[in-house]
């Protein structure tokens, strides 16, 4: 016989060995849940699927005499990686409802196609005490055999979808590979022939594709930050967030291209029209791994050093400050960078520049013909304009039905005073921002010939007007004429821009098409910006601009 004591280490060193078993029992009773779901929209509006899964799964409940509860799925959700949404609330009520004893799913391949993770959801299922029932693969998991079973279909189902993904791929490549876009629809853009293969899609760009190309030409002007951007898109009816907005300026899809992981670091031409072209869309790129500096100075006797950071070194881009030589009491200009050690007289610089505004100046004899050629040119410019003030126009007729619509509700008490003040307020704010931009649009369009007036009388003499003007008037007068700055080719010893003022621009090459000048015409070497700018002294704020292989430049002859 066993002593007392022999019996008492038994009995603690089964507790030791053997600890209380965590596993829970299956669950009984006859309560359920369904699960079904098909894998794409189109086989949720044009298939059968989910109707025949759905009978099935009420026949196998009728004949087994269970109960559902709750149903789950009715749509389409991939099965490859368990994030569904319907798939989620499922689990999460079944850890609340201990009355549901199984789920029942059409087979394995409907509850997961994610092979090891789906078996591992199976697993933790079964700590619930829950059983997966699929009606047409029926087996007992909670047996060594019917758990292997189990498995098995799990492991099968992730093999064909795996090969179900690689024939995707295979056919996604191809597409690519021709110029055709496999994936979703960007913003901006309309697909015409939806749920067809992509060879067989027709883009056109939409009305909010139209702003987002106006949101490229903001950004390419450099006088806006990417939250300006998104802001003023705001005021027209597109919103978008400051992390998609960057997204849609990085996207080459926008200038014609399609890119894709499936071929890494390639461009391909695409079958789509582009938004925008490849200038701008560089542009806007440069412009966005670039940082602003501020060209405010630091003294205000600074007369003599009107280019600072407007002139930036051509090759290394870097912003031009400046210094006085206390000695010889003389003006220089140097990079700011360190390794760039770019030195220049300010007199010589100053001059150059000087000599680049004089470049502007016309025969005041020929001033009406020029008016008359002016007014033709740039009437085409006004042509953006329309997209605006259509697009002003419709969000207007939206924010005042939206206004008529608060005040029946607040008139039905459906809505507080406070809510109505509240949203009231905010969209007639808007309307009137809107109707006031609208209107300068109109009015600048109307108002060409005066716009022309004012910008002859500038450049009548506008050399001699920047000399004889002070630091911030030279600054206005510089990013009036030159928005983007100058470049300084310190090799060759030459000042050059990347873009001039269209109204300035057209004055220039205008007056030397009266004057028959086929040589010396800096004007017509690069490709400038088609923004009519103010016609008063207002400054851009700019960004430095890349450096242009042809620019405008003045050489100093020798």
């Amino acid at each position: 016989m066993k002593t007392s004591n022999i019996l008492m280490l038994e009995e603690l060193m089964s507790k030791r060995l053997n600890p209380i078993s965590k596993v829970v029992p299956p669950r009984t009773g006859n309560v359920c849940y369904t699960y079904d779901r098909v894998s794409s929209r189109d086989q949720m509006i044009n298939g059968n699927s989910l109707a025949w899964q759905f009978e099935r799964l009420d026949e196998y409940a009728v004949k087994n005499n269970l109960i559902i509860k709750n149903r789950y799925g009715g749509t389409y959700e991939s099965a490859k990686n368990d994030e569904r949404k319907q798939f989620k609330i499922m689990l999460a009520d079944i850890s609340k409802d201990k009355m549901v004893s199984s789920i029942l799913v059409y087979s394995y391949d409907r509850f997961s196609r994610s092979g090891a993770n789906g078996i591992f959801l199976l697993d933790n299922l079964k700590k619930l005490g829950l059983k997966i029932i699929a009606v047409t693969q029926e087996v007992d998991s909670f047996t060594p055999t019917g758990n292997f079973q189990e498995n098995l279909y799990m492991l099968l189902s992730k093999l064909d979808n795996d090969m179900r993904r690689d024939k995707s791929i295979s056919g996604s490549k191809s597409m690519v590979k021709k110029g055709y876009w496999p994936y979703a629809t960007p913003r901006g853009y309309t697909n015409t022939v939806k749920y067809a293969t992509a060879d067989k899609h027709i883009y056109i760009i939409n009305d909010e594709g139209k702003m987002l190309r106006r949101a490229f030409e903001w950004k390419a002007s450099g006088k806006f930050s990417n939250q300006q951007i998104v802001d003023k898109l705001a005021l027209k009816g597109v919103t978008v967030s400051l992390r998609y907005i960057a997204w849609i300026f990085a996207n080459p899809f926008y200038c014609g291209y399609v890119y894709s992981s499936l071929f890494p670091g390639e461009l391909i031409s695409g079958k789509h029209p582009a938004l925008i072209n490849d200038d701008t869309f560089i542009k806007v790129n440069n412009i966005s791994k670039q940082n602003a500096i501020s060209g405010v100075p630091k003294k205000l006797n600074v007369d003599e050093l009107p280019l600072k950071v407007f002139v930036r070194d051509m090759f290394s881009n870097s912003p031009f400050t400046g210094y006085q030589n206390k000695k010889k009491k003389l003006f220089y200009y140097k990079t700011r960078e360190a390794g760039t050690r770019i030195n220049i007289s300010a007199k010589k610089l100053n001059s150059h520049f000087e000599k680049l505004l004089q470049s502007l100046e016309y025969d005041n004899s020929k001033k009406e013909k020029l008016k008359s050629l002016l007014n033709e040119k740039l009437s085409k410019h006004f042509e953006d304009n329309k997209v605006d003030e259509n697009m002003n126009k419709k969000r207007i007729s939206e924010l005042q039905n939206n206004l008529d619509k608060m005040e029946e509700r607040f008139v039905l008490n459906e809505i507080t005073k406070e809510q109505y003040d509240k949203f009231s307020i905010k969209y007639r704010e808007e309307v009137v921002q809107l109707k006031q931009e609208t209107k300068a649009n109109e009015e600048m369009s109307s108002n060409l010939k005066k716009a022309i007036e004012k910008g002859l009388e500038i450049v009548e003499n506008i050399s001699q007007v920047w000399v004889s003007s002070d630091y911030y008037e030279k600054q206005k007068l510089q990013y009036l004429v030159f928005p983007e700055g100058m470049l300084y080719d310190k090799k060759n010893d030459r000042v050059r821009t990347h873009r001039i003022n269209t109204l300035f621009r057209e004055i220039a090459i205008q007056s030397r098409v009266l004057a028959e000048t086929k040589n010396d015409n800096p004007f017509l070497d690069c490709h400038f910006g088609s923004n009519v700018g103010t016609t008063g002294f207002e400054p851009a704020t700019t960004r430095p601009p890349d450096v242009c292989a042809t620019g405008l430049r003045y050489v100093p002859k020798n």
